[in-house]
This record gives structure tokens, C-alpha cells and sequence, in this order.
């Protein structure tokens, strides 16, 4: 691995994405501090938070990829990068001049949808940086960094904004965006040759209709596959359960535990270093173990969690509980991942895929959106507890898509028509 990362083209490419990731958890810490001071006492605040951040990758998701795939990668990162250090660094003035929220909603919408393309230019520029012998190595560095600068933003980037407040957490975050730019250009030094098209409306609306005619074909496979639905299930559940991590759950550790933003950090981290440790457990354990009965399992359990947690309201329960669903969220995940990699058939198992990210995003988006709006009538608690019970309904029902024969063999099962 060492010896990989001594290329200079991964080198910037890896400290350019670790200084990144950083910066984008540190956007959602000094945002998240930002609402309790202008729009405390209101899960609605979160939810409307959680919809302007998911809305511009669903909008812009079948389009992005004909950009960066036309156009030079090394450029995008670097104007995306510029752009968001610009955008997040005059938010401050605009919030003080008009006294609410509402500045903010339109830079988390720029920034996000930048932060789509710029995501899709690095993961198609590093079969550019590295010899193909290497991409397995390169890749496995690039998300161990990744994964580290998520938690670090989480926890640390919670504390700052906590030491230092919102107005110069924005400058601070506004300066990592724009490292992270300036280390893009060790990249361009590098002499990389890409090979450059033309941009043209037309493979644009060509995208569009292309992503849209594969959801059809997918929804037409859900209607005769029920390993497919079983699978596209649990893919729903999985930004389901983080829909309510960023309203409810954050409403709780900030404002009803009073832990403030620090607070919501330590949470991330806790739930972050329990989908690592889920992770590794199932692929320790996972080979002897029936994928099918481990994600209907781990639903049951999060349904579970979110029905003991509102009676049980406490920093030290909430800790366990994090570390609890963030190991049931990788089971899910990697089972689910699995599952299709070992159920579908090659020649559509792209699309499959691709589509799988728009529907985790559509469910994200319309689960913040129904939380919000339900949040106003209710109170936490009766929320938790309809969506605990919600959630072992949805796991009884998995039980009832699924062949009966891949419920009975421990690992892979051979697909049954």
C-alpha cells in the first residue's frame, strides 16, 4: 500500500478526497449548530436540511456522469472545490443580513449538487493516476482515508464548532474546501492526458432519458423477481433509519440532551465506528450465515431499537443504541450488496446498481420530508415508537417476499426462477 500511494498523482488525489471529506462533515456540524440557534425546538428544521442536501443529487444523478466523462475530471474537482470555499464563505454575511435560515437552504443545495460531480470526477479519474494492477490496492487506500476523515469530521469537526462557533466555523470549513482544490492541482502537475469531447445538449437529454428508461426496466424486473423486491426493501430502509438519524435523533443529542454539536459528532463517530465493526464481524461470520436471515434480522432489530429508545432517553443508552444500529446498517448493506452481486444476472446488474443509489436517495428525501411534516403534530417519542413498530412490520413482510428456499441454506443460494 505504501508503495502505491508513493505515486504523486494518488498521493494528491487521496489528500485532495481525505481534506474533502473533512470539509463536508464539517459543512453538516456547523449547519446542524446553526439550526438550534435560528430555528430551535423543531425537528422540521432538520428534515428541511436533510431535503436540500438529497435533492440536488437526485436531480442532477443521471447527468453528472455524462459531464465528468466530457470534460476534464482534474478541472471539475478544482472549480467544484472553488466554488463551495466561495459559497460557504459568504454565507455568514448573508445570514446575519436577513436574521434567518433561509441563505443557508440555498447554499446547502449548491454545494451538495457540486459535491456530486466533484465525488464523480474522482472515482473516474483514478483508473487515470495508477496502473490497473494497482486500482484494488488504490481504491481500498482511498476509502480507508475516506472513512477516517468522515469520523474525524464528525467528532472533531463537532468540538470546533462547538469551541469556536458557527460564524468562524464557516470560515474554517470554507478553507478546508479550498486546500482541498489547491491540492487538486499536484494532480494537473502530474502531465495526466485525458481524452476530452465535446459537450452537447443532446448527451444530456440523452442521460436523462437513458437513467429513466432503466428505473422502468427495474420496476418491470421488481414485478416478476422477489429477490429483487426483497433486496430493494432493505435498500429503502437503510436511508430510512438515517432519515430519522438526521432529524429526530440529532433533535434529541443537541437540544433535548443538551449536548450540542459536539454532541451530534460523537454520535457520528459512535455510529460510524459501529458500521466498521459490523462490517468486519460479517465477513468474519458472514460466509456461514444466510444473507436472506441476517437483513430481515437486522430490520427487526433497528424496528426494535427506535421502540426501547424513547423509553430510555439518556446519553449512555443512546451511545449503545448508535453503536447497535451502525453494526445492523452494514449487515443490511453488505448483505444487500451481495445478494444482487450474487443473484442478478451480469448483463443488467449495472443498472440495477445505479438505480439501487436513486432509490436509497428517493427514500431519503421523502422519509425527511414525512418526519418533518409529522413532527409538527407530535412529539419524539410517539415518532420513534410508530417507526420502531413500522419497521418490524416491513421486516415480517420481507419474509413473506422471499423464496422459501433462500431462507433454508446458510451463504449463497443458486438462483430459482
Amino acid at each position: 500500500m505504501f508503495k502505491v500511494l508513493k505515486s504523486r498523482n494518488l498521493l494528491f488525489l487521496t489528500l485532495s478526497a481525505s481534506v474533502s471529506q473533512f470539509g463536508d462533515r464539517l459543512t453538516h456540524m456547523v449547519i446542524i449548530t446553526l439550526i438550534s440557534i435560528y430555528d430551535p425546538g423543531r425537528i422540521r428544521a432538520f428534515s428541511d436540511f436533510s431535503v436540500y442536501f438529497t435533492l440536488p443529487v437526485m436531480i442532477l444523478a443521471p447527468v453528472a456522469g455524462v459531464v465528468v466523462d466530457h470534460l476534464s475530471k482534474r478541472r471539475i474537482m478544482f472549480s467544484a472545490h472553488l466554488i463551495q470555499a466561495g459559497i460557504i464563505a459568504i454565507t455568514p454575511f448573508f445570514v446575519k443580513l436577513t436574521g434567518s435560515l433561509t441563505p443557508i437552504w440555498f447554499t446547502v443545495f449548491i454545494f451538495f449538487g457540486l459535491d456530486l460531480f466533484n465525488n464523480t470526477a474522482k472515482n473516474s479519474i483514478l483508473p487515470l493516476v495508477v496502473p490497473r494492477e494497482n486500482l484494488l490496492t488504490a481504491n481500498s487506500i482511498l476509502l480507508t482515508v475516506l472513512r477516517l476523515s468522515t469520523f474525524a469530521g464528525m467528532i472533531l469537526g463537532g468540538v470546533l464548532v462547538g469551541a469556536v462557533g458557527w460564524h468562524l466555523g464557516f470560515y474554517i470549513d470554507a478553507s478546508t474546501h479550498l486546500a482541498a482544490g489547491l491540492l487538486v492541482l499536484g494532480i494537473m502537475s502530474a502531465g495526466i492526458q485525458e481524452k476530452l469531447a465535446p459537450l452537447f445538449y443532446k448527451d444530456i437529454t440523452n442521460s436523462f432519458r437513458q437513467f429513466y428508461r432503466e428505473l422502468w426496466e427495474l420496476v418491470m424486473l421488481l414485478l416478476r423477481d422477489r429477490v429483487v423486491i426483497f433486496v430493494m426493501i432493505s435498500v429503502w430502509v437503510v436511508p430510512f433509519v438515517a432519515a430519522v438519524s438526521y432529524t429526530i435523533l440529532i433533535f434529541i443529542v443537541q437540544q433535548v440532551l443538551g449536548l450540542g454539536t459536539s454532541g451530534v459528532g460523537l454520535l457520528g463517530g459512535v455510529i460510524g465506528a459501529g458500521m466498521v465493526v459490523g462490517a468486519v464481524l460479517l465477513g468474519w461470520l458472514g460466509r456461514n450465515l444466510n444473507r436472506f436471515v441476517v437483513v430481515v434480522a437486522s430490520i427487526g432489530l433497528l424496528g426494535l431499537l427506535f421502540i426501547i429508545g424513547p423509553l430510555y432517553v439518556a446519553t449512555i443508552t443512546l451511545l449503545i443504541m448508535a453503536v447497535l444500529s451502525g453494526m445492523t446498517i452494514s449487515f443490511i448493506g453488505v448483505c444487500q450488496d451481495t445478494i444482487l452481486q450474487e443473484e442478478v444476472a451480469a448483463e443488467i446488474r449495472g443498472r440495477i446498481f445505479s438505480t439501487k443509489e436513486f432509490i436509497a436517495s428517493g427514500s431519503f428525501l421523502s422519509s425527511a420530508l414525512f418526519i418533518g411534516l409529522i413532527s409538527e403534530v407530535t412529539n419524539y417519542k410517539l415518532l420513534l415508537t410508530i417507526f420502531g413498530v413500522f419497521l418490524i412490520i416491513v421486516a415480517l413482510f420481507t419474509l413473506l417476499v422471499v423464496p422459501r428456499a433462500h431462507l433454508k441454506k446458510p451463504g449463497p443460494v443458486e438462483h430459482i426462477e
